[in-house]
């Protein structure tokens, strides 16, 4: 049964809460943030929002410094970012909730039954998922109808568009206040208006990716080679071997894992590369170690 119309965000009065203190949700929030949001970020770990607030301060840094940059001093933009580790109380005070937490489907279905029960009937629950159909995410929860995908690429700053989805159960005005909300952040927005695994953008980019993980695992081009033709033939801003390791190794095998299995035909079956470094623990950036070494 329908609930009450979701209203589009509004800088200043939205308070927007995101939880999950990685790279993306710490992202998502610096963007809202700098776009005149109230935020507060919630993770189970007190030592992952430490990170995630020096990483944000640092970037804030990086941003004030670009000759081009106009918005708020960073220590502004900072100062309204709140970090917690206690969800219950912040969801009962937040107008719009961005779940960024690690692709784990049971944890997220578990997440948004809580966020059903401690929020009001008028907040967008958002998920940040980049594989799971969103009516997967939903399918537990009391109020699926107040449920949009809405999926930011790495990182969430100077990425310049955002995807939102369409679930099945979502209504009209958890889709338009999700899309109102992205063009509030600076964001060019597009709509995804089927349920699919890997939506619009990981389709494009799974192919790209697989098939450039194979050049590797066929010897027949090392990671730079690969980078190189993407950032200089096909004008990419970084190469599919660097997008992976920035992203996750284990993030990336997980996805396209799940988004093999639904499409079937071995169209984005990971290649035995992407598992093996994943086995040794070479997840990327965040470890040090994937196809390139830090």
């Amino acid at each position: 049964m329908a609930g009450s119309p979701i209203p589009d965000p509004v800088p200043g009065r939205t308070r927007v809460l995101v939880v999950g203190a990685g790279l993306m949700g710490a992202g998502i929030a610096q963007t809202a943030a700098m776009a005149g949001y109230d935020v507060e970020v919630v993770d189970q770990s007190a030592s992952f929002l430490t990170t995630a607030q020096s990483r944000v301060r640092d970037s804030l840094d990086r941003f004030a410094r670009r000759p081009e940059y106009g918005g708020d001093a960073p220590h502004a933009v900072a100062d309204r970012i709140v970090w917690s580790t206690d969800l219950e109380r912040a969801a009962g005070i937040s107008d719009l909730v961005i779940e960024a937490i690690s692709e784990d489907l049971e944890a997220k279905q578990s997440l948004f039954q809580d966020l059903a029960d401690w929020t009001a009937d008028t907040v967008l629950l958002a998920t940040n998922t980049s594989q799971f159909p969103i009516g997967k995410v939903a399918a537990t929860c009391q109020a699926p109808e107040r449920v949009a995908g809405m999926h930011w690429s790495n990182p969430p700053p100077m990425m310049p568009l955002v995807e939102v989805i369409r679930a099945d159960a979502s209504e009209p005005s958890a889709v338009t206040a999700a899309q109102a909300f992205v063009r509030t952040c600076g964001k060019e927005v597009v709509t995804c208006e089927k349920d699919v695994p890997g939506f619009i953008a990981n389709r494009f980019s799974g192919a790209l990716f697989t098939e450039a993980m194979r050049l590797v695992d066929e010897g027949v081009a090392d990671p730079a080679d690969i980078d190189a033709v993407a950032r200089l033939v096909l004008g990419h801003r970084m190469g599919p071997i660097e997008t992976l390791d920035f992203v996750g190794l284990d993030t990336a095998l997980r996805g396209f894992t799940t988004m093999n299995a639904y499409y079937g035909g071995g169209r984005f079956y990971p290649p035995p590369v992407l598992a093996e470094l994943v086995s040794q623990g070479h997840f990327g950036r965040k470890t040090g170690s994937g196809f390139y070494q830090e």
